[in-house]
């Protein structure tokens, strides 16, 4: 996932993580949530998973940001880790680098949780729901694990995507990592298959591409150089918590993490939805079931000065159903008024949540009008 991408920012897998889509076929017979499986489709138990773990220098494990029990895997794994008396970091991707400063304060024992997401400026910076997150940070506070921010800060991110990294400030500049490393040739086939998918609904061209990409690799490779110096000062294994997208087939920052650290010894676990989606691409897996919030609504948003414009909208989508139309600008949702991507994203979680439809306020033209997107 990239969060708040502007201009890129694909409404479209607006409840997804960062991870490929798949075609969920249901199994003939479903796991209990929580269900550890080998490549080989074969089930394991919680101590041949930790014993499999034990001398891994980086532990990458993928998420749905929006699925809870993908969080309560993640707090599971850390707490077994724990409890079998291993020592390591726990690396965010959730959580930029200048906020490392409140979780060093954090990791003293200074900070109760429930403080945390006003001093880290959690849904201004993050936007999915702290409590989703809790149980993880709850697991470093009672095994008294350290905490670390792995992102480069968003507005850096978005400047990329935006502009270039020839646009960066020397302030912003500060915050890339030493070295920028690009994509294995086989993930950038698929974001290019991804950004050409949707050529005419963003009017992507190269130029927009090799942004996206640049954006793409800052951000991977950030979160593996910031891992890399935590294992080197720390001497700790690193356990890495990030959007699956960004663990999935090793392309992301594990591709990295090969490259600033050739020694290391690295292994991933992602979440499935379906057994049919365990693949030997990845060695490890963890069943969830698909969350309820991974509606696709089927918007193309651009948030820019306060407002939020829909450059597109996907055929055949509940969007579309509902009469939205590229150019409408969104000035409600529900009950709360939009400035904001995270306003919207937060307005259809609660429509979810509350079992009712979304109810859209839009500017079209000089025209007011209300729809609503049936969930």
């Amino acid at each position: 996932m990239i969060k708040r991408l502007p201009l890129f920012l694909i409404l479209f897998f607006l409840f997804a993580g960062c991870a490929p889509r798949h075609p969920i076929t249901a199994p003939l017979k479903e796991p209990e949530p929580g269900a550890f499986f080998s490549s080989q489709k074969r089930q394991v138990d919680e101590g041949v998973l930790i014993d499999s773990l034990r001398n891994m220098d980086f532990i990458l494990i993928g998420e749905s940001h929006d699925n809870i029990c993908d969080h309560q895997v993640q707090a599971r794994v850390i707490e077994l880790m724990a409890m079998a008396g291993l020592e390591f970091v726990l690396g965010l991707e959730m959580v930029s680098v200048e906020r490392q400063e409140v979780l060093d304060v954090f990791n003293d024992g200074h900070i109760d949780i429930d403080l945390l997401p006003e001093m880290l400026r959690w849904e201004e910076h993050w936007g999915y729901g702290f409590e989703l997150y809790r149980p993880i940070f709850s697991q470093a506070r009672e095994f008294d694990i350290p905490v670390l921010a792995l992102n480069l800060p968003s507005h850096v991110t978005r400047s990329i995507s935006r502009y270039g990294l020839e646009s960066l400030s020397p302030e912003e500049r500060k915050f890339l990592p030493r070295k920028l490393i690009e994509p294995p040739e086989a993930q950038l086939e698929m974001l290019l298959d991804q950004f050409e998918l949707h050529e005419d609904l963003i009017q992507a061209d190269q130029v927009k591409f090799r942004r996206f990409v640049s954006a793409q690799s800052a951000w991977d490779s950030k979160m593996a150089s910031e891992a890399v110096k935590a294992r080197e000062t720390m001497q700790k294994p690193v356990i890495i918590l990030a959007g699956t997208g960004h663990v999935y087939r090793g392309w992301g920052i594990e591709h990295r993490l090969r490259l600033l650290a050739p020694e290391a010894r690295i292994t991933r676990m992602i979440p499935v939805r379906s057994l049919e989606d365990i693949s030997e691409d990845n060695p490890w897996h963890f069943f969830c079931p698909a969350s309820r919030e991974r509606m696709r609504l089927g918007i193309v948003a651009e948030e820019k000065d306060g407002r939020v414009k829909v450059i597109g909208v996907v055929r055949d989508s509940l969007a579309m159903k509902a009469g939205l139309e590229k150019g409408d600008e969104i000035v409600r949702a529900g009950r709360e008024d939009v400035s904001s991507l995270v306003d919207l994203h937060r307005a259809a979680l609660k429509a979810l949540n509350d079992d009712h439809g979304l109810e859209l306020e839009l500017l079209r033209g000089p025209k007011t009008k209300v729809l609503v997107i049936d969930l």
